[in-house]
């Protein structure tokens, strides 16, 4: 194989064109580095959002309705507390249905 000097010097030139690429490179990675982060977006789904504002609503409700609690108490303690099993059993049933994908 023959080498002349002009093939010696274009892969010459490509070397060197290689390494100041991978030095800007470098340069700008660096650069990069120290710039301040882009700011992330988030968009919601109006679903997304409707459940998000739920949550934020059920939040701010008390676990427990002391309000119902006492009217409950109150009518156990004058014996007009009635248990309708019909209205029992169609909650469980709706509960059911909402749990099961129904």
């Amino acid at each position: 194989m023959k080498i002349n000097d002009q093939s010696a010097h274009i892969n010459f030139e490509a070397h060197t064109q290689r390494a100041l690429d991978a030095a800007h490179q470098a340069e700008g990675n660096a650069r990069n580095e120290n710039a301040p982060p882009s700011a992330d977006k988030v968009v919601l789904s109006p679903k997304a959002r409707e459940l998000q504002d739920a949550r934020v609503e059920l939040a701010g409700l008390p676990d427990i309705d002391t309000q119902r609690v006492a009217q409950i108490q109150h009518q156990i303690e004058k014996g007009t507390y009635r248990i309708d099993g019909g209205q029992i059993a169609e909650r469980m049933l709706a509960e059911m249905r909402l749990h099961s994908g129904l």
